[in-house]
């Protein structure tokens, strides 16, 4: 009994710290799917272990639901599997061989608030121009289309904001009609194929998606190497759960 005790009240305080975790974007405008399916997940577990002593009376005294409720306790640990797997393909992703020399830089578009780029693009735009100012040589391709509640493209606020920071504009090249992470990289090369630059790529994106990025980057057949930017850690869990989502998506329905 007293296991059991200690076991509630952990899964009380785990579930309800991650519902702080998941709720902190919030404060700084940023509702996904990704945070919205974190709280959820945190409110079922919460409840669940809030009321694990009548939900356990209740398998006593009901066979069927007795196995509802163990099937869910096992898709529930599966899920939990998973995402650790998961989050080991995204560190693996973020720790890949670094670019070659003279390699192409495409840097990954992120939402727009209005004309000002968010926290998670601002941490990109930066980490582009720090690898641009260390490789003087290298050019660099904006990606990004405009999205719902941006008044402009991604790509137009990240050239602006390198030009800003001293890069030079024949260093950038804009890819301004892109929705998704396979369209950015299948422009990208269109431009690359264009102006004759090098099909070895230097993703720049937060450490979270390169590994997705990385692997449609092989699928249309060229190399990259990663330039991670840190993600704020304030949108972290919006970022990381839709990455869950978008990873398992791509893994399982290709």
């Amino acid at each position: 009994m007293i296991l059991k005790r200690i076991l509630k009240i952990f899964i009380l305080i785990l579930s309800a710290c991650g519902l702080i975790w998941f709720l902190i974007p919030v404060h700084w405008t940023v509702l996904n799917i990704g945070n919205e399916t974190g709280i959820l997940l945190c409110v079922l577990v919460f409840l669940t272990a809030l009321f694990s002593g009548k939900i356990g009376a209740a398998c006593k005294k009901s066979k069927p639901f007795r196995i509802v409720c163990r099937v869910i306790l096992a898709v529930f640990l599966i899920c939990v599997c998973w995402a650790i797997f998961l989050t080991g393909l995204m560190v693996y992703g973020s720790a890949g061989i670094k670019p070659q020399p003279g390699a192409t830089v495409v840097v990954l578009g992120s939402k727009v608030n209005g004309k000002q780029p968010s926290a998670d693009l601002r941490v990109r735009i930066e980490a582009a121009s720090a690898y641009l100012k260390a490789n003087p040589q290298a050019k660099c391709i904006v990606s990004g289309g405009k999205g719902a509640g941006e008044l402009v493209t991604e790509a137009s606020v990240m050239q602006a904001a390198l030009l800003k920071d001293g890069i030079e504009p024949s260093r950038i090249f804009l890819e301004d009609t892109s929705k998704t992470t396979k369209e950015n990289l299948r422009n990208s090369l269109a431009i690359i194929e264009k102006n004759g630059m090098s099909r070895n790529l230097a993703i720049v994106t937060d450490d979270y998606h390169q590994y997705r990025a990385g692997r449609i980057a092989e699928s249309l057949g060229v190399s990259h190497g990663p330039v991670n930017a840190v993600t704020p850690w304030y949108i972290l869990s919006a970022c990381y759960m839709r990455e869950l989502l978008a990873l398992t998506n791509f893994l399982l329905l290709p």
